[in-house]
């Protein structure tokens, strides 16, 4: 009971100070941008003409398949909720930790009958919920605009939903140990979207490795790779996996997971000795 009453007022706090509320507004723009913006005509099962954003598709070289349009439109849909999802994410959770460590907000928490890791623990819950039922309905809402307008249905896509949850959630662990040491939000925001934007070369980090001159740059470059999310692997995998060419790198995953985990774990010791 205690615990749902923590993810209510994580709930509460996403509502009151317009987080959510900004997540959801961006992402029915893009929805209503994609149902107006993709316009189709399907005979017998054929493209026989369509546009995205006002650019015509290609069909006289061969007939396109609906189910090849279906499947090559909703990876490139994937790609675009992928990096909106995470972006949005981010900035409607990284200030739970901040707040949660300001004097008055810390105090009326620590009074109650529940240890420091109980209430991040159920913070963390709380934030996972937020985000899960807005990528949730981002992913689902792209799902069935697509469709809807195709009678396709190919449910790989929602799958890429539940890659991006897990992607977040190894992000989130890095917010609430930034949120715990600093109890900066501009900081739990900054410093994961700095990460997410080093982990893309690091995706060439074999090719980096063998430009570099030293073995010690090397060995840094090695590093970084294995501890950090790989956000461009499963961004990669992801695209294949609503293609139904392959399925997600057990080894990305794993090193995704244990990423998030240890920071989350380094987050909490960090919340119980910190001194308010």
């Amino acid at each position: 009971m205690r615990t749902w009453a923590l993810v209510v007022d994580t709930w509460r706090e996403a509502f009151a100070r317009y987080t959510l509320l900004g997540f959801v507004v961006a992402s029915t723009l893009f929805l209503l941008t994609l149902t107006f913006a993709l316009n189709l005509d399907i005979v017998d099962g054929v493209l026989a003409a369509g546009s995205l954003f006002g650019k015509a598709f290609d069909v006289s070289s061969r007939p396109v398949p609906v189910n090849e349009l279906v499947t090559n439109s909703e990876a490139a849909f994937a790609g675009m909720a992928y990096a909106l999802g995470l972006f949005l994410a981010v900035f409607t959770t990284g200030s739970l930790v901040p707040n949660l460590s300001k004097r008055g907000t810390v105090d009326l928490y620590l009074t109650r009958p529940t240890s420091r890791t109980h209430v991040l623990l159920a913070r963390f819950l709380g934030a996972a919920t937020v985000v899960a039922a807005n990528i949730a309905y981002l992913c689902g809402g792209v799902f069935l605009v697509v469709s809807l307008k195709t009678s396709v249905w190919n449910f790989r896509f929602l799958a890429a939903g539940a890659l991006i949850f897990f992607v977040f959630l190894s992000y989130l662990g890095l917010m609430f140990l930034i949120g715990a040491l600093s109890g900066s939000t501009p900081l739990s925001i900054m410093i994961p979207y700095a990460i997410y934007m080093i982990t893309m070369p690091l995706a060439a980090h074999q090719r980096i490795e063998a430009l570099v001159d030293s073995r010690l740059a090397a060995g840094v470059v090695r590093t970084l790779y294995w501890v950090l999310p790989k956000s461009a692997e499963l961004g990669r995998d992801m695209l294949q996996l609503v293609l139904g060419r392959g399925t997600p790198s057990l080894a990305a995953l794993a090193t995704t997971g244990a990423f998030g985990l240890g920071c989350l774990v380094l987050g909490l010791v960090c919340f119980a000795r910190k001194d308010f």
